[in-house]
Order: structure tokens, then C-alpha cells, then sequence
């Protein structure tokens, strides 16, 4: 376990949260996911958390169902800057998460300046995410987890349901 994995942890107790959290493989990709989620009886829907980076600088999550795409354009509308995806080499040198494993909660204070939810995953009954490190993983209400994003960043920004057409 590892400090991102301690953090999450730490979020669940605070909030009184009781997700199922499970060790496995590394995954690195959605095939292997999908292996996972068989072998261990997760019945929740895939999630992807993309870690992002603004031009100027700062630090953004977008949180979607992993079979959805990114459109930058539309999260320039949103966040009110030009982003992309942070590279793995930044990736790993600033969360300490492999790419392909970014855990929406449970990160450094003060990193993520802004973070926007596709309200898709409100949809879901339960939704499988990153857990800190791509072996652990949490299988959690979508309720719940709107919970913990709410309190965790001050500032959440839903997907505008007029521009859903591209993800």
C-alpha cells in the first residue's frame, strides 16, 4: 500500500464510507480491467479518471465512464483554459500513479484546481475506480462517490449536457 492508497482510505473513514476495495493485478489497461472485474465478481461500471493540465499550469481531473471520450474543446469552454492530458513521465513524478490508473480522490492537497464529472456516471448504480495505484481499485456506489468529490474539491463542474454529444 502506498500513500495515495492511505489517503483513499483515509477519505472512506472520514465520510464513513464502506466500499468494497480490492488488491489485483496491475492494470494498465482496460482489457486487463475487464479481466479483473470478472475474476473478482465486480459488477460496477468501469470509470476513467484523466489527469489534465491546464496551459497555465494548473491541474485538472475530467471524471467519465471509460467507454466515453475526452473533447478538449469542450473542457476549454468549462475550465476556461486550454488543457491535456499530463504525460506519464509528469504523471508519475507528480501523483506517484501510473498513467492508465488516476484515482479520482485521495490526492495531494491543493493539486487539482478544478475537476469535471460527466453526469453520466450518476447514472450508474455502483462504478469501479482507481484506488491509488493501479493494484487496488474500489467498487462504489455512484452516490458515494459524488460524495466524496464534493468533499474533496472546492470546485466540480458538471458536463453541460448540450455539449455531451462528443463524449
Amino acid at each position: 500500500m502506498n500513500k495515495n492508497n492511505e489517503k483513499c482510505y483515509e477519505i472512506l473513514k472520514e465520510l464513513n464510507l464502506e466500499p468494497r476495495v480490492v488488491t489485483h493485478e496491475p492494470i494498465l489497461n482496460y482489457e486487463t480491467a475487464d479481466k479483473v472485474d470478472k475474476e473478482l465478481g465486480l459488477t460496477g461500471t468501469e470509470s476513467k479518471t484523466l489527469f489534465l493540465k491546464g496551459k497555465s499550469g494548473a491541474f485538472y481531473l475530467f471524471i467519465t465512464l471509460a467507454t466515453e471520450r475526452m473533447d478538449s474543446k469542450v473542457l476549454k469552454n468549462i475550465l476556461g483554459e486550454k488543457v491535456k492530458l499530463v504525460s506519464g513521465d509528469e504523471m508519475i513524478e507528480t501523483t506517484g500513479m501510473q498513467p492508465g490508473c488516476m484515482t479520482p480522490f485521495g490526492l495531494k492537497e491543493g493539486l487539482i484546481k478544478a475537476v469535471v464529472v460527466d453526469p453520466k456516471i450518476y447514472n450508474e448504480e455502483k462504478l469501479i475506480c482507481a484506488f491509488g495505484s493501479e493494484t487496488m481499485s474500489v467498487e462504489i456506489r455512484s452516490e458515494d462517490l459524488k460524495k466524496i468529490l464534493e468533499y474533496s474539491y472546492k470546485d466540480i463542474y458538471n458536463l453541460d449536457q448540450n455539449d455531451e454529444e462528443d463524449f
